[in-house]
């Protein structure tokens, strides 16, 4: 055999194995995409999308979703059924999980069923045979399946625009999050009503899923806020508030993934106590 047509085959065995072992991967990875974990603290369940597809409890919801900025009619089961049976403690929180490193800690009152007109929590599962829509701003044109927090939100329901989680892969129950992250809390002096409780809960409910504080949170989407600086040392206020309300307007990067809160969202006193 020529030396050539000996490499040739070996660079032809590289690429086949190559090829093999990225398959494998694939295989890997939509598996694990398509399998959901609930745990509480002494067990653990995994679910399978086909498993959730089949539960008797799984019905049509249609909402409004802000995520896709229009109404939307999910395959969808009550959270409260997902969670039946977890131990779960009056100030307790549900820490869900993404793929793509968002985190966010939601107090676990809001997955019991509702008062008439409160907010009803969900989760959407999306069927291979009817896939959803792709998300609006997905560079990959993927849909955020095949789980997805969504929340059915009555007349005197509110939900902060974070609690709407996409490629959902995990759902924990946990302390709150001043328990997991002391070093998030205030002085014990200041007052109840103090404008400095009221950004920290700001901060708690709406940028905690995307950044850390002096490295206490999960998020990873996002950089700390504190190391090795705090945006207010560097940015104008004026300044920071509009990146606050539209990041674009201020500064654009790749995969830029940050949305703008408005007064909606975050109101201009709550923007002040942040």
């Amino acid at each position: 055999m020529s030396k050539t047509r000996s490499v040739l085959l070996s660079v032809a065995g590289g690429l086949a194995l190559a090829c093999v072992l990225a398959g494998l991967l694939l295989s890997q990875t939509l598996a694990q995409s398509s399998s959901l974990g609930v745990s509480d603290r002494g067990s653990k369940t995994g679910y399978s999308r086909q498993d959730l597809l089949r539960n008797p409890a799984l019905r049509d919801v249609t909402i409004i979703d802000p995520v896709r900025r229009g109404t939307m009619t999910y395959r969808a089961l009550p959270m409260a059924e997902l969670l039946k049976g977890l131990k779960i403690g009056a100030d307790d929180y549900v820490q869900a999980r993404a793929t793509d490193n968002f985190s966010i800690g939601i107090p676990a009152r809001l997955f019991k069923a509702p008062d008439a007109g409160q907010a009803e929590a969900f989760l959407a599962v999306e069927n291979p045979a009817a896939p959803w829509p792709a998300l609006p701003k997905a560079s990959d044109k993927s849909s955020g399946g095949p789980f997805y927090l969504i929340w059915r939100v009555g007349p005197s329901g509110h939900v902060s625009q974070e609690y709407w989680v996409y490629r959902l892969a995990s759902f924990e129950v946990t302390d709150g999050p001043l328990k997991r992250w002391p070093g998030l809390a205030v002085a014990a002096d200041v007052p109840a009503a103090d404008p400095i409780r009221t950004g920290l809960d700001r901060f708690v409910e709406l940028c905690i899923s995307c950044h850390r504080f002096n490295g206490n949170g999960e998020g990873e989407q996002g950089p700390d806020l504190s190391r090795p600086m705090n945006p207010v040392e560097y940015y104008q206020i004026p300044a920071l508030k509009k990146l606050i309300r539209d990041p674009a307007s201020v500064r654009k990067w790749p995969d830029q993934k940050m949305p703008g809160f408005d007064r909606a969202a975050l109101s201009d006193y709550d923007l002040d106590a942040l």
